[in-house]
């Protein structure tokens, strides 16, 4: 017998779909890795393009428009741009647990210093060629991480994919540049050791672009094996942080890390590099960390940028022999920034620099300090891009390299005044550290006015992580918020912000508006509770809890006079906007009624809902446990009541929680006549075995059905209805995982495993979801990728319409039909898999068994099975159900298939035949979506009580607690077990005094590939033995 290690194909998420349009994406990423490319050819026409989480965004900045660049499946790391703007390259991580490399800006920005005069100086000159340094691709990685990294390049003006170079099995891309023609792009990895590489990107790309302009639902160009034109291992015991081109000669290419500078050219046909030597003592202050480095046009020069401010000059030293480009000595060293230069660029003669104290400056190639912009007040510059240089017609590189050296030619003689007087250069943006774009006139400069010297605000963002988001009732605004404290209020309409404050000291982790509007109630991470005015954000009450601990979930009841909240140690809260103290003579707030620590795990779901004009208040959480409160008897002299908890899980986790309260989500369960079986008033639970169940909201807590939740990404976390359409009556379940993954099942849930789509929303952890107050758009928080993404709804294009109506027209017979052509697409292997094939035999062997394998009558086999064969034939394909899961089951085929003038409870059940079609619903849907695994085998033993080191555990003290805990084994069961497995004169007593899960799986139960099921195993050879 072998391990059951089948599961449900997982379908991988979609980038788009037509069903969820990406409308606008709100925020940009503020870290130093993240730079902008000013695509602006005028003052009439400022465009900007930057990335937030794995999108890429092109925003026209006067008619407020975006065009989203979506190809990556994975944070963009790394992005650059043409100098005609035509091309931009992005990026990304690939799959990674590990977080990215910080800039060296970011991670030294306390000023620290090189060690004994830097690596150059104890290594001194550092040259190296040496072919055999290029390694190839095996080895790269230690596992499997990033191996998926892609790098897409861009056209500008359609927004769409030309190429997709599969970077992942090259070690990634931490930074990458772009060669002033774009014909090329270079990169460093993320391997240690480091790479840089050079690829000439251009090379049959016309096949590729045919390719992604045909198009294919598995995105051809994900697969682009092109390889690198040079590579070349990296000696320096230094991570490079920075790669530019030279403006001059695209064979030429600078890299730099905290400690070494490297000079790199590939004019000879493979790439050789320099890296001066840095020697402190010459000297008369440290020199700290670098964190970047470019080339100055027109000379033979370049600079680099400090941890402390300065700014490094280079120039080609002179040499007996032939001098060669890359070759170069330090020539001086400036103080321009209070504090660490973050950004350098060059731009119409000008060195340019922005620093952490929130200055751009522009020097001249001697460094003389030419103009300032200090009045920007918008954080750490992160990075600087101009706008695109006039001209649209190609250049030959020799004519810009005339044309720059002029240029800075001209600068290097002016001094004085009249270099200040004679500052000219293109408007410039700059994006910071505290999430803004802004844009900066040069002739401000000159101007003096302080307004034009702030420059534009146009784009802002969250500074830190977005934790939390809410809609507006009412509204078409949007509130936004995180640990950084700040609350933005957006019209998602005009894609503006109408109002801003920050509460200093406090991280929001959870927000909700109530019913009308009126109120804004925000959680945070210590306990805090506020009520804001959500007209003005003006803070109207602050409730501090006993015991801090961080608030989780948050929702008002449909009257909006009570709200409850559950924190991260299982506690819900309720609170009320009541007369103060009970006395109608005062004024109305809100207070606290009480706390009650229901759960032991974490809260999965808290819902308000109304029965017969009463408000109940129920939870859900890790602990399998559905609770409700006792929302009449509860006031602030008894605190918060419980009336009922009920265990409504076994191997499996609540994950997400909706109260149904309206018609169409569960249809076929209302086909009985019968009200006391309706279900307009349930309970959705999702889990984390990727199954969504529905309950009645009565104290049967009754499970009336239970259907195979989407499988494109994590469990189910949050669920909500929306219409398929503005206006319409009809409605699609929203749904939300816990990373990356959002999307849509068709309603009502018939169990049609092809009736949902799931979409690519973020590219790490979903922090929140909100639907807008006419269920036009759905609103996903990206958390630390400080995204909020705004999504239209056409819940009309959920699935294509030719399945949607064979499903339609399979579910008008009745008695909850599903295709089976849809039932079949999820089991592996497809229709003509060889486990399908041992599906239908196992159907067809259960009705010969029925009729007797004895016989030698002729047999009729009518297509059916009754429910009684149901329950071995699930054991038989490897699905052992429990006690709990056969009884949700036996209720289900009633309610399903029984005669609809019985009862459910009066049905003989058993009796009921069912199917092919049938069965495969119950199964495809009921299945765990994993198989038995030797690790779940080894953790059953532990909570049994197996010793923790050896693994053993007695026999006695197995088999009492089989016979005792969970859902309890009678004697005749184990019995009975023991002689199917062992054969007819075993018994228990005949089995030896101490078990292990091997033993148990290979000696009792038969599994025959237990050391297949992990790596790493010892293999031993134990035997269970027979006394």
């Amino acid at each position: 017998m072998a391990y059951s290690t089948r599961v449900i194909r997982k379908v991988e998420p979609s980038s788009t779909h037509e069903s969820l349009a990406l409308e606008w994406a709100f925020g940009l990423h503020n870290d130093y890795k993240a730079n902008i490319h000013n695509l602006s050819t005028s003052t009439t026409e400022r465009v900007v393009f930057y990335t937030v989480g794995h999108v890429g965004v092109i925003y026209d900045a006067i008619q407020n428009t975006q065009k989203h660049l979506m190809g990556h499946r994975h944070m963009i790391v790394a992005s650059a741009c043409s100098r005609n703007r035509r091309f931009i390259v992005t990026a990304d991580s690939g799959s990674t647990k590990s977080s990215d490399c910080q800039d060296a800006c970011g991670r030294s920005a306390s000023g620290n210093h090189s060690t004994a005069g830097g690596a150059g100086e104890k290594s001194g000159v550092e040259r190296y060629n040496n072919e055999s340094a290029v390694i190839a691709p095996e080895g790269i990685y230690s596992s499997n991480e990033g191996r998926d990294a892609t790098m897409i390049i861009w056209d500008v003006q359609t927004a769409i994919p030309i190429r997709k170079i599969n970077t992942g099995e090259y070690g990634g891309v931490v930074a990458c540049a772009m060669s002033l023609d774009g014909m090329y792009i270079a990169t460093l990895n993320r391997t240690v050791p480091q790479e840089i590489m050079v690829w000439g990107w251009t090379a049959d790309a016309d096949t590729g672009a045919e390719v992604m302009r045909n198009g294919a639902d598995e995105d051809p160009l994900l697969h682009d094996s092109m390889a690198p034109e040079y590579r070349h291992l990296i000696a320096a015991q230094d991570e490079q942080i920075s790669i530019r081109f030279s403006d001059d000669d695209p064979h030429l290419i600078v890299t730099n890390g905290q400690y070494r500078v490297l000079f790199w050219s590939w004019a000879e046909g493979k790439l050789k590099y320099y890296s001066p030597p840095i020697i402190a003592k010459n000297f008369k202050v440290p020199i700290g960390h670098f964190t970047q480095t470019v080339f100055v046009p027109g000379t033979t020069m370049a600079c680099s940028g400090t941890v402390d401010g300065d700014v490094l000059l280079w120039e080609v030293q002179q040499r007996d022999r032939v001098t060669k480009e890359q070759d170069k000595t330090m020539l001086k060293m400036v103080r321009v920034h209070s504090s660490g230069v973050s950004f350098l660029t060059w731009s119409n003669g000008y060195i340019v620099t922005g620093g952490i104290d929130g200055d751009v400056k522009f020097l001249d190639p001697r460094l003389r300090l030419v103009a300032w912009f200090e009045d920007l007040k918008g954080g750490a510059i992160t990075s600087i891009s101009f706008d695109r240089p006039s001209g649209t017609a190609a250049t030959a590189v020799n004519e810009l390299r005339r044309e720059f050296k002029s240029i800075t030619q001209k600068k290097m003689v002016q001094v004085g005044t009249n270099a200040v007087g004679d500052f000219s250069a293109s408007d410039f943006m700059v994006s910071t550290s505290n999430a803004m774009i802004i844009d900066v006139s040069a002739n401000a400069f000159h101007a003096g006015v302080p307004e034009l010297l702030r420059g534009r605000l146009v784009v802002q963002g969250q500074e830190n992580g977005v934790h939390c988001i809410a809609a507006h009732p009412k509204l078409s605004r949007l509130a936004v918020a995180g640990h950084s404290g700040g609350l933005q209020v957006w019209d998602y309409l005009l894609k503006r912000v109408v109002m801003i404050v920050v509460f200093r000291g406090v991280e929001i982790n959870c927000m909700a508006f109530d019913p009308e509007g009126v109120w804004l109630a925000i959680g945070c991470t210590n306990g805090v509770v506020k009520f804001l005015d959500s007209a003005n954000l003006e803070e109207r009450k602050s409730i501090k809890p006993k015991r801090p601990s961080s608030i989780t979930r948050m929702v008002f009841a449909s009257s909006g006079r009570l709200l409850a909240t559950g924190d991260d140690t299982g506690c819900v809260s309720l609170f009320w906007y009541e007369h103060i103290q009970g006395n109608t003579s005062k004024a109305m707030g809100w207070d606290v009624v009480g706390r009650h620590k229901t759960h032991k795990g974490t809260i999965t779901g808290l819902q308000f809902g109304d029965d017969s004009g009463l408000h109940r208040l129920l939870s859900v959480g890790e602990d399998q446990r559905l609770v409700e409160y006792d929302l009449i008897d509860s006031e602030p002299e008894t605190g918060l009541l419980v009336r009922s908890a009920h265990k409504i899980a076994q191997s499996s986790t609540p994950t997400g929680f909706l109260w149904m309260d309206e018609d169409g989500i569960i249809s076929d369960v209302s086909r009985r006549p019968d009200a006391a079986h309706t279900i307009t008033n349930g309970l959705l639970i999702a889990n984390s075995g990727y199954k969504i169940s529905a309950y009645f909201s009565d104290w049967s807590r009754q499970c009336v059905k239970t259907v195979l939740a989407p499988t494109f990404g994590g469990p189910v976390t949050e669920m909500f209805t929306v219409p398929t359409h503005p206006g319409s009556d009809k409605s699609s379940l929203f749904y939300a995982t816990k990373e990356k993954v959002i999307g849509f099942i068709q309603l009502p849930l018939e169990g049609d495993p092809c009736l949902s789509m799931g979409l690519l929303a973020h590219a790490g952890p979903i922090t929140s979801v909100a639907k807008s107050y006419d269920g036009a758009y759905v609103f996903t928080a990206g958390g630390l990728d400080q995204s909020v993404m705004q999504w239209r709804v056409n819940g009309n294009k959920i699935v294509p319409e030719e399945a949607s109506k064979i499903s339609a027209s399979v579910a008008a017979e009745g008695n909850g039909e599903v295709p089976l052509d849809h039932l079949i697409a999820v089991v592996e292997g497809g229709r003509e898999g060889e486990f399908m094939r041992e599906i239908v035999d196992y159907f067809y062997y259960a009705q010969i068994r029925l009729q007797g394998e004895e016989t030698t009558a002729k047999r009729e086999l009518l297509g059916a099975v009754p429910f009684s064969q149901v329950p071995n034939l699930f054991r038989a394909l490897g699905y052992y159900p429990t006690e709990m899961e056969l009884g949700r089951l036996t209720y289900e085929v009633a309610n399903l298939y029984g005669p609809v003038e019985e009862s459910v409870d009066e049905c003989d059940v058993s009796s009921i035949p069912l199917k092919f079609s049938q069965f495969m619903r119950l199964y495809v849907n009921y299945r765990p979506i994993f198989g038995i695994s030797r690790q779940a085998v080894e953790q059953a033993f532990l909570v049994l009580g197996a010793d923790a080191l050896t693994g053993q555990i007695s026999r006695d003290v197995l088999f009492k607690k089989l016979t005792t805990h969970g859902e309890p084994l009678q004697q005749t069961e184990i019995t009975a077990a023991l002689r199917s497995l062992l054969g007819e004169d075993v018994k228990l007593d005949d089995i030896q005094d101490t078990i292990t899960a091997r033993l148990f799986a290979e000696n009792l139960l038969g599994f025959e590939d237990y050391d297949a099921m992990a790596q790493g195993d010892d293999g031993g050879e134990e035997e269970m033995s027979l006394q």
